[in-house]
């Protein structure tokens, strides 16, 4: 039995409309968007009342195009499904990007960060409640070399200390939704700072070891802050395969130390 998705609230036209200008012209996803789109996200975007914003960004399963997942996605009842082009963002400023690698910019900012919490630089714990089949350990290893920032990985046992910020990694049997990876992040009101973000992995596309490593080290890419990488030689490219690298490449770690 597939595990129930959570619900957000829905954004109004008109809101969306603007807050999709504001993010690079995104576009609401319908049966005809093209099937060709290269490096495209597929996001949920959704404003709260108080102005906070959650966004889930959602990896196509392997053989699932942009528009096929955002038309899954809409049938399944997940709101303001948009297609962004990887560069309607990035491309308008160099900060934005370092070589292949692209941040995950929100409206206000080229790149969302964690703040310091009265630590030398901000520190994630990964809390692991994934099941063994996700390499979640080793993926947190690699992204810890990255200079600026600490990812520190935590046994579900083993809880979150006060003085980082606690990241959940789960994983279930989500069924054939489109989706093998989904990071869902809350943003403060001014659209520069994470609140709160989750990962959820999709146990019912985890046949390949090396797209389930290259996956886990993709959505953790994604809680650090960044979008995708043009280049196979990141795991944080669009789209999960065989002959995708399981690691982040420098440009990839070059951004964020950029940021910190």
């Amino acid at each position: 039995m597939n595990t129930p998705r959570r619900r957000l609230l829905p954004l109004g036209l008109a809101a969306l409309t603007a807050l999709a200008m504001a993010l690079g012209a995104a576009t609401p996803a319908s049966a005809d968007d093209g099937a060709g789109e290269a490096h495209a996200d597929v996001l949920s975007i959704t404003e709260n009342a108080d102005g906070t914003i959650v966004e889930r960004l959602f990896r196509p399963a392997p053989g699932v195009t942009p528009a096929e997942l955002a038309q899954l996605l809409t049938e399944s009842g997940v709101p303001n499904v948009v297609i962004r082009e990887d560069d309607d963002i990035t491309a308008q400023a160099a900060a934005c990007k370092q070589g292949s690698a692209r941040t995950w910019a929100s409206s206000a900012t080229c790149f969302v960060k964690w703040a310091k919490k009265g630590n030398p630089r901000p520190v994630i714990h990964f809390l692991d409640r994934s099941s063994a089949k996700w390499p979640v350990g080793r993926a947190v290893t690699e992204w810890n070399k990255t200079s600026g920032i600490d990812s520190i990985y935590r046994a579900p046992s083993a809880g979150c200390a006060s003085s980082a910020h606690c990241v959940e990694v789960v994983s279930a049997n989500y069924g054939a939704s489109g989706w093998m990876g989904e990071t869902v992040r809350h943003l403060n009101a001014a659209r520069t700072y994470h609140t709160h973000v989750s990962v959820y992995l999709n146990d019912h596309y985890h046949n390949n070891e090396t797209v389930r490593w290259e996956t886990s080290c993709h959505e953790l890419g994604h809680v650090l802050g960044l979008g995708h990488n043009t280049s196979k030689s990141s795991c944080l490219y669009a789209y999960g395969a065989s002959d995708v690298s399981k690691y982040p490449n420098s440009d990839d770690r070059a951004l964020i130390t950029r940021f910190y």
